[in-house]
């Protein structure tokens, strides 16, 4: 039996607003269920319970509540009535949809001329619950019950305790896409399965349907992220950052320099904050054919251009300073400075996104490793692999944040190839 957790109800009041002035349904008078969404910092939040809202809107599409970053711990309710369909729509792409729909009644027995109804709910078009009732057809006063979803996990919290849905050794990557709602979806998946079957693929980490993209462009060609192997991404959800390249005459922040190769810089929105940053790219040739591309980032304090920020805020080394010790720049083994008396010739590396994986703390090194940043939806992802050490067969793609912190999102692994 899965685990069970103890989770506190938190209050609705905030979320169940008073809806507008309600216009006439094609549905049920009144609502059934209230499902509140909230974007949060790590991922999306949601809420099921009961409620006696007047219903709004009609049945022919769902009712869309869309987030973006800049919606982070703001929620918002959709009322849903017996035959409508709701939907939120997360900043990273996720999304989780709930329909609710009246039970046949059965031929005979107690109350069998009473209306009942049950919801079904998708995360990321699979369905984890299906047909669980809302109002039992017997029932005489309503009984309350909540459902919690914290990113890619559903709790039934009905008993004053929330058990999950899912066992522990379940990942929502594990379930189908349900071809009745995403048919195209369904059969991406299954196109995307056949050919990471072929390649020995394996998704160990899924935190979103950017991953289910990136193992489709891996499957067919591992090397598809190379920055300087312009792979078939034209018109692909997950692609390349297109962005203005900085002004000529542009230099590399406090006197920095890339210890190897020309290096070039470009304004877009880096860290997922709704302003534009400045970032360098280093392009250095490898061994064997590889590049890697050490990235520098100057936080930038506007949304319709960059302008540098008030202050000292130095720059960020991506992906050195996302090493768990956070070294200063002048630790970073490929970057260099005049001004610098002493050089402390460490390593840095990224460390592995999940437990158990060999290398551990030292997987993603920085002298074999390269970032390229990509772009999902409206978000900003950064890809990692590496052309030597622990994380040779491995991608993981990690979405930045402010204050660079970063999130991992995905992790593939290919079953090693002789060489």
């Amino acid at each position: 039996m899965p685990p069970r957790i103890a989770w506190p109800l938190l209050p609705l009041a905030a979320a169940l607003f008073a809806p507008a002035a309600a216009q006439p349904p094609d549905c049920g008078a009144a609502a059934e269920i209230a499902l509140i969404c909230r974007q949060a910092e790590d991922g999306r939040k949601a809420s099921l319970v009961r409620t006696e809202l007047p219903a709004r809107g009609g049945c022919a599409q769902p009712l869309l509540e869309t987030f973006t970053d800049s919606d982070r711990d703001r929620p918002r309710s959709i009322a849903l009535a017996v035959g409508q369909t709701g939907e939120c729509r997360f900043a990273d792409g996720g999304r989780l949809r709930v329909q609710v729909q009246a039970e046949p009644p059965p031929p005979a027995g107690p109350c069998s001329n009473a209306p009942s109804a049950s919801f079904t709910l998708w995360l990321d078009d699979r369905r984890v619950a299906d047909r669980r009732a809302v109002r039992d057809r017997c029932e005489i006063a309503p009984t309350p019950w909540m459902y919690r979803v914290d990113r890619d996990a559903v709790y039934d919290c009905s008993n004053g305790d929330c058990g999950p849905l899912l066992a522990p050794d379940q990942p929502l990557a594990s379930l189908p896409v349900d071809s009745m709602i995403a048919p195209e979806a369904a059969a991406n998946a299954v196109a995307a399965t056949a050919a990471a079957a072929a390649s020995n693929l394996q998704r160990l980490l899924d935190r979103g349907p950017v991953c289910a993209e990136l193992e489709r462009q891996l499957a067919l060609d591992w090397n598809a992220l190379d920055p300087f192997r312009r792979g078939a991404d034209d018109g692909a959800p997950l692609q390349r950052v297109v962005a203005a390249e900085a002004p000529a005459g542009t230099a590399l922040p406090d006197g920095l320099e890339f210890i190897h190769g020309p290096w070039r810089a470009f304004d877009f929105d880096f860290d997922n904050d709704g302003l534009i940053d400045r970032v360098y790219l280093g392009d250095t040739r490898g061994l064997e054919g590889w590049y890697s591309s050490p990235l520098l980032v100057t936080a930038g304090a506007a949304a319709d251009g960059f302008r540098a920020r008030d202050g000292a805020v130095a720059p960020q080394a991506v992906p050195c300073q996302w090493d768990g010790a956070r070294p200063p720049l002048s630790h970073c083994d490929d970057l260099r400075n005049a001004a610098w008396s002493r050089r402390e010739p460490l390593r840095q590396a990224v460390p592995a996104p999940l437990p158990g994986i060999a290398g551990g703390d030292d997987f993603f090194q920085t002298r074999t490793t390269t970032a390229l940043p990509l772009r999902f939806g409206d978000a900003t992802y950064v890809a990692l692999w590496s052309s030597a050490g622990p994380a040779l067969d491995y991608v993981g793609l990690y979405r930045p944040r402010p204050g660079g912190r970063r999130e991992a999102v995905c992790l593939i692994r290919r079953a090693a190839v002789t060489r």
